[in-house]
């Protein structure tokens, strides 16, 4: 393995090829402990042996990145339909908006989680236009003497 100098942010497309190059020693017989030695990339030895096994189990999807932590809820579908709906619909709490997601599609998403995709995409809740008040004249005032 040869040894590559990064830098401190290191991309998926970098780890990636780590990752690849870490396989491909241990299928030639490196042990995890030299591999891990010679990688740029903190891993513990422990994470180089369940990547060896995502390897055997998954193939070539094992070095894709995943996302830790749960999944979105708003994808597909349901997010482009939000994200249209708040471009017709400028002035829509998101509290509106979660209601009709809700009867819809049948899905429990959070004010919080709506106002962040809204603002991820630039789509915050615009206030509607007041009506301006009418201005009167004085008014005739009762006075009690």
């Amino acid at each position: 393995m040869t040894i590559m100098m990064m830098s401190l942010v290191v991309t998926m497309d970098q780890r990636r090829a780590v990752r690849r190059e870490m396989i491909q020693q241990m299928e030639q017989g490196a042990t995890a402990s030299d591999v891990r030695r010679l990688c740029p990339i903190p891993i513990h030895r422990t994470t180089v042996y369940r990547l060896l096994k995502r390897v055997e189990r998954e193939g070539e999807q094992a070095f894709v990145e995943r996302r830790h932590g749960h999944p979105t809820k708003l994808r597909g579908d349901v997010l482009t339909w939000v994200l249209e709906y708040c471009q017709s619909h400028a002035s829509a709490s998101s509290s509106e908006l979660q209601c009709l997601v809700a009867e819809r599609f049948s899905l429990s998403v959070s004010v919080s989680q709506l106002n962040r995709v809204r603002a991820a995409h630039g789509l915050s809740r615009q206030a509607p236009p007041r009506e301006k008040k009418v201005e009167r004249g004085p008014r005739d005032c009762l006075r009690i003497s």
